[in-house]
């Protein structure tokens, strides 16, 4: 088994392949070597004995490790093939020999999943999600990677409905406290209660779906995690960050509002010690606060708009009074991400060459300079939005009597001493 444990992608897999069939069949070849040798040499038994010992010990028997390592290595595949079904269908031959061949060895729980999570992997869409769930409901006594495996597959599939349908079976059968007969007989253990990673994967699945109602059913599920008389995983800052990102993708008119509302239970819980966040985390929630603002849609409406523009410089201002606890991990502010979608923020909500939208973009981008986080994107952004004789007044004004070019490459390098190359 050892020897296919370190070869990936398609052309290793199906060497992987040969190799298994190269140690199958001449293991088969001497088991029916010996069967035959058995019905000849009933008078020469002791003989017989001695001669095949020495000649089985030089076969090897294909065992799980096998079979396990070689449909691994096609769940490998899959994920690197832009059709990754086939590879999945040969995983899924290989399970399916497990079962025929008289070898004595009996598909495990890494077998199923190893064809599970290369269905999962195969861009095969619902009907290969379809496909792993099929596998699942065959299994004797899945195991909770088997269940998150095809909750993975159905959010790649963007099949985030079936995706919390699973998750709900799995609740009920923890709930209902009831133990199924397993395909041998043999009683089951106690049903799985699904773990906080499996809701996460669950929310994932909303935050890609294109389902009009995404991001309400997503922190409709964060809902039930906070519930404090449920019995349900608590979220965890993944949780809180999967549902803002489920936010910012939608199309709902009050986005902004709904991800601020987000936000504010996140930095609750950190307050309340109740989570750990360190500071990328929290930065990158505020982030996605301003990404609600920033793409509010056109359509919104007067007062989403409104509402849209007054949270975008909120949180801005929030994101400069870090840290936010005594905890030294938390804080960091506002980074050059923060400062481009509160530019485009300000361009998409406030109206154009306006007094009010001058004065934030100057006063935002005098903050990125004085922090020396400006990048091409961010003054991009501000030059295409401000008249240029006005650019050249706000330069004069941080730099009286110079005679600075309008390019991002002439301003002074100390406004880009902080920037990440």
């Amino acid at each position: 088994g050892n020897a296919f444990k370190h070869i990936v992608g398609k052309s290793a897999a199906f060497r992987a392949l040969t190799l298994l069939d190269t140690i199958e069949h001449r293991y088969m070849q001497s088991h029916n070597s010996r069967k035959d040798m058995i019905a000849k040499s009933a008078s020469t038994t002791s003989a017989y004995n001695n001669n095949n010992h020495n000649h089985s010990s030089r076969v090897v028997k294909p065992d799980a490790v096998s079979y396990n390592t070689t449909i691994s290595a096609f769940a490998n595949a899959a994920q690197t093939c832009e059709n990754g079904v086939p590879m999945a269908e040969e995983a899924e031959t290989i399970l399916s020999r497990m079962k025929d061949r008289r070898l004595g060895i009996e598909p495990d729980a890494y077998s199923y999943n190893g064809v599970l999570l290369a269905w999962a992997r195969s861009s095969g869409g619902l009907p290969a999600a379809r496909r792993a769930e099929s596998i699942l409901r065959s299994m004797g006594d899945p195991t909770i990677v088997s269940w998150s495996t095809v909750v993975n597959a159905y959010a790649h599939a963007d099949g985030a409905t079936k995706a919390e349908g699973l998750l709900r079976e799995m609740e009920q059968n923890a709930n209902n406290n009831s133990f199924e007969r397993s395909k041998n007989g043999s009683r089951r253990a106690q049903p799985i209660a699904p773990s906080i990673v499996l809701y996460n994967n669950v929310l994932h699945a909303w935050g890609k779906s294109s389902d009009g109602d995404a991001s309400k059913n997503a922190v409709e599920l964060l809902n039930r995690m906070e519930n404090t008389t449920s019995k349900l995983p608590k979220p965890d800052v993944i949780s809180y960050q999967l549902v803002l990102t489920a936010l910012q993708h939608g199309r709902d008119p009050d986005k902004a509002e709904r991800a601020k509302s987000v936000l504010d239970r996140l930095l609750a819980s950190v307050q309340r010690r109740n989570i750990r966040a360190g500071h990328r985390d929290i930065q990158n929630a505020y982030n996605c606060v301003l990404t609600s603002c920033a793409y509010t849609p056109a359509d919104a409406g007067h007062r989403h708009r409104n509402d849209a523009a007054r949270i975008l410089v909120e949180t801005l201002r929030d994101m400069n009074r870090f840290p936010l606890s005594n905890d030294e991990e938390v804080g960091d502010g506002p980074n050059q991400e923060s400062y481009a979608l509160f530019m485009q923020g300000c361009i998409h909500l406030f109206e154009p060459d306006s007094e009010e939208q001058n004065m934030l973009l100057k006063a935002a981008l005098r903050e990125c300079c004085q922090k020396g986080l400006l990048n091409s994107i961010i003054w991009d952004k501000f030059r295409n939005a401000i008249r240029p004789e006005l650019v050249r007044t706000f330069i004069k004004e941080i730099f009286p009597g110079s005679e600075i070019g309008l390019q991002y490459e002439n301003l002074p390098e100390e406004w880009s001493s902080s920037c990440r190359h």
